[in-house]
């Protein structure tokens, strides 16, 4: 017995429904992770560093934000790894990071954390319903599906600024699509002093796209705030910053999610990331004219050419996969998308070569975007006047 086709009507298709589904349980177990990791070791998460970080500029004074010693002091107390300071955890950010969560100074660490992750998880989900087409149920599926990945899960669990990065990377993509380009410029200025490796292409492709007003407003924003950075550090400040970053960069356990990872720390990684960084800009100023792959190719040449790069920057990715599905993407675009859901989860096997592999991909297919759509245009014509016409029974 059929269904009545009112019912059908509104019924989402299985393979969409399954998704959700799979997602749902997967964000389900991946919530079940975090509760048992806070539990374990409160004090354990980065959202610690940050903290810390804070603490240390309200009461010494923001020029020795990166000093060691002091923020050896500072944890502790805070249990086996929330004590730690070392080349792994250490606050290696722009002041304003810390600026930012200085109100959170004052709660013990794993109250903040909550606090963090709860105005994260929030904006999260607030840009996905912003950005990504389609009705509520698909919105809800790759929502469901974005928080499902490994690299999104992880850097939740860690209390990381990658979600942070992506609220203000995605306001300034939906600003621009409004004719916003001031407004985008200035939100785009913002994940620059958070972790600006997950952002750094985006600019420097919307720049050579022709794009030049947003970067107006970016420089002067990003002027702002770097200067009053560096008044605020001082020459102690700026000395111990660099001496952080250079302990940080001498650590092989610091790059995981970079082409040292496959080629070692030397000149083959480095020539590999400058090539794909190269490309994905060359592919930004040949397809000037979108918007959404101008953007999707300035953030996964960002994470294909960088040379520091953890499993939880990955997640940065998601926003410019939202992106490319509002283009209603290709038949290749949509199964490369699902290749890299695969590639995300194999980094929780300590696997990050698919990734990287992805990545460089899809600069490829993103550039092609266009001339796969119109091979397909044919493709699909033909299928639809193929198809028997539906008669009223």
């Amino acid at each position: 017995m059929r269904r009545p086709a009112a019912l059908e009507s509104t019924l989402p298709p299985l393979w969409l429904a399954a998704s959700a589904l799979a997602a749902a349980i997967t964000v389900a177990f991946g919530v079940q992770r975090w509760i048992a990791h806070f539990a374990a070791d409160p004090n354990a998460e980065d959202t610690r560093v940050w903290i810390v970080a804070a603490r240390i500029g309200l009461s010494h004074g923001w020029s020795h934000i990166y000093d060691l010693d002091l923020e050896r002091a500072a944890s502790a107390g805070l249990g086996p790894t929330g004590s730690l300071i070392d080349a792994l955890h250490l606050y290696l950010s722009p002041p304003p990071a810390a600026w930012l969560i200085a109100p959170l100074a004052g709660l013990p660490v794993s109250a903040g954390y909550l606090v963090w992750t709860i105005v994260n998880l929030v904006a999260l989900c607030v840009v996905c319903w912003m950005v990504c087409p389609g009705t509520r149920f698909v919105r809800l599926t790759v929502l469901l599906v974005s928080l499902a990945v490994w690299p999104m899960h992880y850097q939740f669990w860690q209390g990381q600024w990658v979600v942070a990065d992506l609220v203000f990377l995605a306001l300034a993509w939906w600003m621009l699509d409004r004719d916003r380009p001031l407004l985008a410029g200035a939100m785009l200025a913002i994940p620059f002093f958070f972790k600006p490796q997950d952002v750094a292409l985006v600019p420097v492709a919307l720049l050579v796209s022709g794009r030049w007003r947003p970067i107006v407003s970016f420089a002067a924003v990003g002027g702002v705030l770097a200067l009053a950075s560096a008044v605020s550090l001082g020459v102690h400040g700026l000395t111990a910053w660099s001496n952080d970053i250079a302990l940080a960069r001498a650590n092989p356990f610091t790059g995981p999610m970079t082409f040292s990872s496959l080629f070692g720390h030397g000149a083959a990684a480095t020539a590999v990331e400058a090539a794909l960084g190269v490309l994905a800009l060359g592919l930004a100023w040949y397809r000037r004219d979108r918007l959404d792959l101008v953007f999707a190719l300035g953030i996964v040449g960002t994470t294909a050419s960088a040379s520091y790069l953890h499993e939880d920057d990955v997640a940065i990715l998601v926003l410019g996969a939202w992106i490319a599905l509002r283009g209603r993407p290709s038949i290749v675009q949509r199964g490369w998308l699902l290749a890299g859901i695969a590639a995300a989860q194999l980094i929780s096997l300590g696997l990050a070569i698919p990734m990287l592999l992805w990545e460089a991909g899809w600069i490829g297919v993103l550039g092609l975007e266009p001339r796969l759509k119109a091979i397909e245009s044919p493709r699909r014509q033909s299928a639809l006047e193929t198809e028997p016409v539906a008669t009223v029974p």
